[in-house]
């Protein structure tokens, strides 16, 4: 049985790895600040560690040996106070100590997700060649995580993969998820808390989504492989859907759920175009791991519906 150290596995992402690596009979050990019991019914280790202190670090993981490691912990909730701070303290510095205390460890893949904001604003195709221009906090602390990645690589041979992931979507495991604002999330919890989607926008803007399944089942073949190239992936659906295509598919799934049609109300004031048309290629990807991502948008707002009637 081969071993894999999900880093954040009972996060937004990580739990959804954390499930999926379970249902796969892999040996999981999560890496978390706190413990919180999310996943009842899944077989995995835990250990506590704060990823901001190398000490802590060092001595959580004493004498533990993995074949993968998915480092998936991060600060991610760029509204909080001190986001700078923390998101460097824990996007960069503690990878760099996940780094330093697994590095003689004979892994096979250092596993790191990163994202595709480190391309920062621009427009047209997107590939890994395209120039990193962050502009701001969360993709620069990230880029810095990259680095300490390729550093290592470089001073010590740990192999690895840096993984650009776009918006990932997917139902919260966590009924207390700090996860309700993104996207799907928000608009879904709204349909079923006021029985009405009412976008931000004049519902235009256009993204790249990709389901959380898909991005286990990836993630999972890029560990199968044999001698995995060490590099930079995008990892995206290269789909793009508007926030008003979101909306839609949400107040379907309602439908289908509730059997009542529900308005969905544009920001009538946004005169924005948003002719941005941004693509973010897999191809690089795809020249390794053979994939084709599936749109999950209008199931996982079922799940929603039903996870958020469940809790109440």
């Amino acid at each position: 049985m081969k071993k894999i150290l999900i880093t954040g596995g009972l996060g937004n992402l990580g739990s959804w790895l954390t499930r999926y690596f379970c249902e796969q009979q892999w040996d999981v050990t999560v890496l978390g600040a706190t413990y919180r019991d999310i996943l009842p019914d899944y077989n995995y280790n835990f250990i506590a560690c704060d990823i901001t202190n190398l000490e802590n670090c060092k001595k959580a993981l004493k004498g533990q040996l993995f074949d993968y490691v998915i480092h998936t912990a991060s600060y991610n909730d760029t509204f909080m106070p001190n986001y700078a701070l923390k998101s460097l303290e824990i996007n960069a510095l503690g990878t760099r100590n996940i780094l330093d205390t697994l590095e003689k460890t004979n892994l096979k893949n250092f596993i790191y997700l990163s994202t595709f904001h480190v391309y920062g604003k621009t427009t047209g195709k997107i590939t890994e060649n395209t120039p990193v221009a962050p502009v701001h906090d969360y993709a620069t602390t990230h880029l810095f995580g990259e680095l300490y990645v390729e550093q290592f690589f470089r001073n010590t041979n740990l192999p690895y993969t840096i993984i650009r992931l776009t918006n990932s979507y997917g139902c919260p495991i966590e009924k207390a998820s700090s996860k309700w604002y993104l996207v799907l999330n928000d608009l879904a919890k709204m349909a079923a808390t006021n029985q009405v989607i009412e976008l931000k926008s004049n519902g235009k803007p256009q993204r790249d989504f990709i389901w959380m399944g898909d991005v286990c089942s990836v993630l999972e073949n890029i560990c199968l492989l044999d001698n995995a190239p060490n590099g930079i992936f995008n990892l995206s659906s290269e789909m793009n859907f508007s926030m008003l295509e979101i909306a839609e598919k949400v107040q379907n799934a309602y439908f289908e759920v509730y059997n009542k049609k529900i308005e969905i109300r544009l920001n009538e004031l946004d005169k924005n175009d948003y002719q941005q048309n941004v693509f973010v290629s897999s191809e690089k990807l795809k020249e390794i791991i053979d994939f084709k991502a599936i749109d999950k948008i209008k199931e996982e707002a079922k799940k929603i519906f039903e996870k958020l009637a469940n809790s109440q």
